[in-house]
Formats: structure tokens, sequence, C-alpha cells
């Protein structure tokens, strides 16, 4: 029983203690990194609407991963990308979405992305293939994003970068402590409806620009009926071709 009421007594002499305490407690300090959060937060909102822009208005997003990139590399890869001119075609493309004003602003735009906020962005996107980047959205990433779509600038994009990052991985000495960068394509999305992994890049590199597929669609569609048929033959659309023969036939036949 003495033990008991021992332990009751000093119970509650730690609760006045505490009491006491508590209504002498001064007011909480304010400290610098308190107002950098708060900075913060508002960073990560003008990047989230900016990752939304990127994603609603590029027809190419291109994603790279990223090893032992410094910002001087960084900056010089920038650079790279600055001095290689799109062709006038997509020049013209660029011009049509200003509403006929000179497009002046880059005609890509490469950066760090945070994973964290672009993922949902992505996950939210009406498109399903801008849905599916969302397992690739880890680790260091970088991204390419254009507005226009052009086959061949974006193959001029991707050599360009590789010209600093080679550079630099040829002096790098593990043995020294210097580790060699790393700068790969990872996956792509084409104007928001199609995912296209790095083994597919090469292929899309190599597609005539759309000035190109108008003028070679243009041709296909005034060509006489036998040669349209003929073409569609090559191409392997035999049930199609075999019926604009026949309607070529009903037509030639006379009445």
């Amino acid at each position: 029983m003495d033990v008991a009421r021992r332990s009751l007594a000093a119970l509650q002499r730690h609760a006045r203690t505490y009491a006491s305490a508590a209504r002498h407690a001064k007011e909480p300090r304010h400290f610098a990194y308190q107002d950098r959060r708060t900075k913060l937060s508002e960073r990560k909102t003008h990047l989230y609407g900016l990752y939304e822009r990127l994603v609603n208005e590029s027809e190419l997003l291109l994603l790279f991963q990223m090893e032992n990139i410094n910002m001087p590399l960084m900056s010089e890869v920038r650079a790279q990308l600055s001095h290689v001119p799109i062709p006038q075609s997509d020049r013209d493309r660029l011009v049509e979405l200003n509403g006929g004003q000179p497009w002046e602003l880059p005609p890509s735009r490469f950066s760090v992305v945070r994973t964290g906020l672009l993922r949902p962005v992505c996950r939210t996107h009406a498109s399903d293939a801008v849905q599916e980047l969302g397992p690739y959205l880890h680790g260091q990433l970088a991204m390419l994003s254009c507005p226009v779509l052009s086959p061949d600038y974006l193959g001029r994009l991707l050599r360009a970068m590789d010209k600093p990052v080679a550079a630099a991985a040829a002096t790098a000495d593990p043995q020294s402590g210097k580790k060699v960068p790393k700068l790969a394509p990872l996956v792509a999305v084409v104007e928001r409806s199609r995912l296209v992994e790095a083994r597919g890049l090469p292929a899309l590199t190599k597609l005539p620009d759309l000035a190109t597929l108008r003028s070679q669609l243009l041709g296909l569609l005034s060509a006489p009926s036998q040669q349209l048929a003929g073409l569609l033959t090559q191409a392997r659309g035999g049930r199609l071709a075999a019926t604009l023969e026949a309607r070529r036939r009903d037509l030639e036949t006379p009445p």
C-alpha cells in the first residue's frame, strides 16, 4: 500500500510539473527553413502546371534515364540542342499553331523532371498512352518535349545530345572516383496517342515528315484507279485492292 501511495504521489508531482511548464512555455520560434517550405510548395505548384501544359501541348514527349549527369554537362547538352535547326516545314507548323504569328520559343525543351509531380499528371490524363508512362516514372529522369512531331528533327536532337555525353564518358576514370555519365532514351509518347519504347525510336526518326506524307497521300489519291489498285496490292491490302479493281472494271464496261 505504501508503494502504491508513493507512486501515486510521484505521478501527481509529475503532472503538476508538466502543467506548470506548459503555462510558462515560450512561443514557438520561427526559422528560415519554414519559409523555404512555403516556397517549395509554390515551386511544386508551378512545376505541376508546367507538366500539364507540356503533356497537353506536345506532340512528342521523350523520357531519358539519367546517371551521373552534373549541371555543367546538362548545360552543355542544352547548348547542343539549341543549335539544332528544325526543318522549315515543321517551323511552318509552329507558326500555324501560334495563330499565324512567328514562333519565338525554342522548338524543343529539355529538362530534369520531378517524377513525383509528373506521375499524377500522367495518371489523370485522358490519353491511355500518357497514362502508360506511369511505370516508367521513377529514378532520375529527364524529358525532351516538342510541340510538333518531326522525325528528322528528333534524329538530329538525339545525335546532338549524344556528343557531349559520349565525350564526358570517354574521359571518366572510375578508379579516380569519376563516374561514367549516362543519358539514355527510355520511352516516348507520340501525339498523345502512342507509346514508343527506346528500341522503336530509330524507326521513328526515319519516318518522313508531315509535308512529305501529305504529298505522297495526295499523289496516291490522284493516281489512276489501276495504279492505285497496284499500290494497295504491294502494301498487302489484297482484299481492298481486289474490290477497287472490280469497281474499275465496272466503270470501264460500257452499258
